[in-house]
């Protein structure tokens, strides 16, 4: 039961931060913003892509913490 709520909780943050980084991404860099200056374009898409590698991750690594503390 552990791991099931672990990998919906891994799911659910990242269903929530890809539409989120996609959308800043294109606004702020891509094609359709042109927000930011060009150097800056680069950055972004990488950071966005750390937020969405690591930020589920912690999450997942959190409630499996807490659900493990329980037993």
């Amino acid at each position: 039961m552990t791991w099931l709520l672990t990998i919906i909780a891994w799911l659910g943050t990242t269903a929530v931060l890809v539409p989120l980084c996609f959308f800043t991404v294109i606004a702020l860099a891509g094609p359709h913003g042109g927000i930011l200056p060009a150097s800056l374009h680069r950055p972004l898409l990488l950071v966005a892509w750390a937020l969405l590698l690591a930020v589920p991750v912690w999450v997942a690594y959190l409630v499996h913490q807490r659900l493990a503390a329980r037993k």
